[in-house]
């Protein structure tokens, strides 16, 4: 049985290290650290973990709900090079915390090729779930959100939009998209030094996401779809997860992912108004003809980028003024660049003596 993450008062104590965003690069960070005797706290601007492995509670009454996946779906094993990591996601599987995805995946438009079997790892009952097992016993902050920092006394000092204490730690380390990393680096006007190379991303892709439910399961012949569509990037079967409940009066839910072109065309269009024409271009493409239930909808940033002719520098390590970078970004994108860059730069920070960028 989980147990609830830690939440504490820690506005007048120094923690050793703080990290900004409980996302899959701060939650496998912390973890790290923490095994290595080192004290941590994560801040997070929501009210939980997961970051953009996040799920959605659907309410169907006042007294029952159910979770769906909304946001990074998988952990593909073959994009694993990082020995120590591959080494984690076999723990992980033996613990239970992630488990095999057996599905079927096509391209939209290939609807009369057969589909090829895939085998991926998701965490159970979900992906926000395997966060909460690895770090929560960690403790935290939610729903707080850091809008400048300041380097003062040897100390790293939090501050809110307020100008209110957040926290203090001798350490620090932002696992926040990159818009906000480069937002927040700037509140840091005495260190001039701090800065993040220009050949990393500097903002993430929009994307449109919902999820539909159909009270009949519906004949498709592929259990995720990727790719050859104009305003759908990816669709996915939620049932062909493993350890998925669903209401009983769903037999079929679908998340849907739009394309980061179509988003734009959007231009932050309501939620709900994109959700429905992603649905309908959903329903009008497999020839669907029963009426779906718009379940849920959201718009945000995905864990993709610009394209870049540079490498992924996987993290930023500055020993001098004990900051550190980490996301998906810096790793080359995904669930995967998250976990690898968590995992190269808690290496950096055991053994360091300068500014690191790699």
């Amino acid at each position: 049985m989980l147990s609830t993450p830690i939440v504490q008062d820690i506005k007048a104590a120094i923690t050793e290290v703080a990290i900004i965003g409980a996302g899959s690069a701060g939650c496998l960070l912390a973890n790290l650290l923490d095994k290595a005797g080192t004290n941590c706290l994560l801040i997070e601007k929501s009210r939980g973990m997961g970051g953009r492995c996040s799920r959605r509670h659907i309410s169907t009454d006042k007294t029952k709900s159910y979770a769906i996946d909304l946001g990074g779906a998988d952990i593909s094993p073959e994009k694993v090079t990082n020995l120590i990591l591959k080494d984690i996601l076999d723990y992980w599987y033996t613990s239970g915390y992630i488990c095999q995805w057996k599905k079927k995946v096509s391209r939209f438009n290939h609807l009369h090729e057969d589909s090829k079997a895939v085998t991926t790892l998701c965490g159970a009952p979900s992906m926000n779930t395997l966060h909460s097992n690895i770090a929560s016993h960690i403790n935290i902050l939610t729903q707080s959100r850091v809008c400048k920092l300041e380097r003062a006394d040897g100390n790293w000092h939090l501050f809110d939009d307020k100008g209110d204490i957040v926290a203090i730690s001798k350490k620090l380390v932002v696992t926040a998209p990159p818009e906000q990393t480069r937002a927040l680096l700037k509140t840091v006007d005495a260190l001039s030094n701090i800065s993040l190379p220009d050949t990393l991303p500097h903002e993430s892709l929009p994307q449109y996401v919902c999820a539909i439910g159909f009270d009949q399961p519906l004949a498709m012949d592929a259990d995720v779809y990727q790719g050859g569509h104009l305003s759908l990037h990816k669709s996915i079967r939620e049932r062909s997860k493993p350890d998925r409940t669903y209401p009983s009066h769903l037999a079929d839910i679908w998340v849907l992912h739009s394309t980061y072109e179509w988003a734009q065309e959007q231009r932050h269009s309501d939620s709900n108004a994109a959700a429905a024409k992603l649905t309908d271009a959903f329903c009008k493409h497999f020839g669907i003809e029963a009426k779906p239930m718009l379940l849920t909808s959201h718009y945000w940033r995905m864990a993709k980028y610009k394209t870049t002719t540079h490498p992924p520098c996987q993290f930023v390590w500055n020993e001098q003024h004990e900051i550190g970078f980490s996301g998906d970004w810096l790793g080359g994108g995904g669930t995967v660049g998250a976990l690898t860059s968590a995992v190269e730069l808690h290496q950096a920070m055991l053994g360091s003596a300068q500014t690191i960028v790699r």
